[in-house]
């Protein structure tokens, strides 16, 4: 008996307006020509195999619709739409867009799993629509692909395109291959055409929220999450976040408590105030994250430009929230060094064995299973030989003494700092020459201890003022510490009320 043959399926769809493949010099490759090219040839890289792009290459720039392509749609897997002022304004493209949304709604749904098998590039920016069209109604829930910047002094948008210098190419192509990394995770799933709804994917990593960002630090943002996505985590939230407070608030609770990780990254602008809110969007996600850390322990990282200069005083008393530890430091680890940190730091955070570590903490002194009691001596390098008598007493009552590793790079000191406030049963912080700020950011550390995976309180804490002395020091006070007032002259029998508090069994102080 003859089987009835099947028709194969076309991964991808590429949906646009015509005019935006007209070349602007004679001889030119078109936008869409050139993009099509070098998407097929990065999905290749990706998939292994050819993967089937069809795109109609008849029409001209009248857009004018064909029935035929109607026809494809229960074939095809995948809609990539370039949108434009044109695409948005064309009668023949909003009719392929919700053809296509009304065939996969009939054909076994428009998601596979968490994601949209309609994907939005944009090619040219385009303003909203007031009367809520049907494009825009779809497009509403998709994230996109933004191929173009804007020059925050003059507003002017600057597309991406291999034709304009060697900055732009690399930004095509950073985009290209955000796109088909995209693509193929969606191919993948789908595997063998399977196109249910209930598709789960495959993770082997974990979600992470990694906050909307404004317009000054997007392309930042767009590198962490290439990299998250690479290493097969989840990035969430999975669609653009709404203009309106409400609606936002639920869509940023709903992803941060899927969540394992927070990531937020804050420069010099405050950012859009949703429609029936008073704070911004940048802020609101700050707040919701920290509420969900004090909740249920959600770690959160964030990073503040240095060198930014905030754009309001909102701004500023934003900032200034979480500088003073206002805002859920319990569970935030504040950076504001070098960008990449932030990406090392969350890829570590999410590891499956560093999580596990963390819920999985032996007793406070016990990180070696060897009895041994650990005091974390903490001072700054240019403290470094004075607070050595100290470093030799605590050794010679029976403690284990741990110093700051001031050796090797800035990520392999944080690393050690944060370990010993992971594992020690008490720390002692030495303020000598460093300034006052200095003891209050490791006043600040010691709260955010949790953060870094502490499950148990310390024994004792207390800051040791040294000299040399100065009316600003002898007048130092904290409520997070003990305070050790040591003169002009360090003497080791003033640690004797700390040991006392070290000397409670660890029973105690659980």
């Amino acid at each position: 008996m003859t089987q009835p043959s099947i028709k194969p399926l076309n991964d991808i769809f590429i949906s646009y307006a015509h005019v935006d493949n007209e070349s602007l010099t004679e001889g030119q490759k078109g936008w869409i020509s050139q993009f099509h090219r070098t998407l097929e040839i990065r999905l290749r890289q990706l998939l292994g195999e050819n993967p089937r792009i069809w795109r109609d290459m008849k029409l001209s720039g009248t857009d004018i619709f064909d029935e035929k392509i109607v026809n494809e749609f229960e074939h095809t897997r995948l809609m990539v739409s370039i949108v434009s002022p044109r695409y948005v304004n064309s009668e023949w493209c909003n009719r392929e867009l919700n053809e296509f949304h009304q065939a996969l709604e009939k054909s076994g749904g428009t998601r596979v799993g968490d994601k949209s098998r309609i994907i939005k590039v944009v090619k040219t920016p385009v303003d909203g629509d007031p009367d809520g069209g049907s494009v825009h109604k779809i497009f509403k829930s998709l994230l996109g692909f933004e191929f173009f910047d804007v020059d925050p002094d003059t507003g002017r948008v600057r597309e991406y395109n291999e034709e304009f210098g060697h900055e732009a190419k690399r930004n095509y192509l950073e985009r290209v291959y955000d796109l088909a990394h995209e693509i193929t995770t969606i191919l993948k799933q789908m595997g063998g055409g399977e196109l249910s709804e209930e598709t789960s994917p495959a993770r082997t990593g974990r979600a992470v929220y990694l906050a909307e960002v404004t317009s000054d630090l997007k392309a930042e943002r767009d590198r962490i999450r290439r990299e998250l996505l690479e290493r097969g985590h989840m990035v969430l939230p999975d669609r653009p976040l709404p203009l309106e407070a409400d609606e936002a608030g639920r869509l940023i609770g709903d992803s941060l408590a899927k969540a394992h990780l927070a990531v937020h990254l804050i420069g010099s602008r405050y950012g859009v105030v949703p429609e029936g809110g008073d704070i911004s969007l940048l802020e609101m996600q700050s707040r919701l994250s920290s509420q969900q850390g004090e909740r249920n322990g959600l770690q959160r990282l964030v990073w503040i430009h240095s060198d930014s200069q905030p754009d309001s005083d909102r701004h500023s008393e934003f900032i200034r929230s979480i500088q003073d530890g206002s805002e859920g430091m319990a569970t935030t680890e504040l950076l504001t060094g070098q960008i990449e940190e932030v990406k090392n730091l969350a890829v570590k955070r999410l590891r499956p064995d560093d999580q596990q570590a963390g819920a999985k903490l032996p007793p406070l002194g016990q990180t070696q299973e060897d009895g041994e009691t650990r005091i974390y001596l903490i001072c700054d390098q240019q403290d470094e030989e004075a607070v050595e008598p100290l470093e030799d007493y605590l050794f010679d009552q029976g403690y284990e003494v741990k110093t700051p590793q001031f050796d090797g790079d800035e990520n392999a000191f944080v690393q050690a700092h944060q370990d010993n406030l992971r594992f020690c049963d008490g720390v002692l912080i030495y303020f000598g020459r460093a300034s006052g700020q200095w003891v209050d950011m490791k006043l600040m550390d010691l709260l955010k201890a949790p953060g870094y995976g502490r499950t148990k309180p310390l024994i004792a804490k207390a800051v040791y003022v040294g000299p040399p002395e100065n009316r600003r020091k002898t007048r130092f006070r904290t409520r997070t510490a003990d305070v050790i007032q040591g003169g002009n002259s360090i003497n080791p029998d003033d640690l004797k009320p700390f040991l006392e508090k070290m000397k409670q069994t660890k029973g105690d102080a659980a």
